[in-house]
């Protein structure tokens, strides 16, 4: 009896340790926003709100909503923008990426996009000297999309690559 407690308790700590690993784990949801054109997925809270444009911005978009997921250590964005002529993809990836306020961009690496155009950009010590961010920027029609994550230096990479690798667009 006392042999099998032995070689029991080893067992019931392995148990409680991988459920306490389980429950860290994020939990991803797909969402699909037709009206945008598009699906993704979030592992929490999104706040989805209509861009704030300034008038001379307005002459010129349709529409622009923001989606947002954030706690402490990361924010995930995603802008989709319907404008009234065309997009200006080169200076839309130029002035999104300058925000992120990166000293280094690592890579710029241009995406195959059926229909359209894409990037990914990597940066780091954005923000500040702590964060890291990557984005993909997406023209098709009259769209553009910007999809973007921000985290700490050591954050969850793994999670804010599925984030912006799940990003699909699915058409009008």
């Amino acid at each position: 009896m006392f042999a099998r407690r032995q070689c029991l308790l080893p067992f019931c700590l392995v148990l409680l340790l991988a459920s306490d690993i389980g429950a860290d784990a994020a939990t991803w949801k797909k969402y699909n926003y037709p009206a945008d054109g598009f699906e993704v997925e979030f592992s929490g809270t999104v706040k989805v709100a209509q861009t704030e444009m300034t008038a001379e911005t307005a002459k010129k978009v349709v529409r622009s909503t923001d989606y947002m997921q954030e706690d402490g250590s990361y924010v995930y964005i995603i802008g989709a923008s319907l404008v009234k002529d065309q997009v200006n993809f080169d200076n839309g990836v130029k002035s999104s990426f300058e925000a992120l306020k990166c000293k280094t961009t690592t890579s710029d690496t241009p995406l195959n996009l059926a229909g359209g155009r894409a990037r990914e950009l990597r940066g780091a010590d954005c923000m500040d000297d702590n964060m890291r961010a990557e984005a993909r920027y997406f023209t098709t029609e009259k769209w553009f999309y910007q999809v973007i994550f921000i985290i700490k230096k050591d954050g969850d990479l793994a999670d804010a690559r599925r984030f912006l690798q799940s990003f699909k667009l699915t058409g009008k």
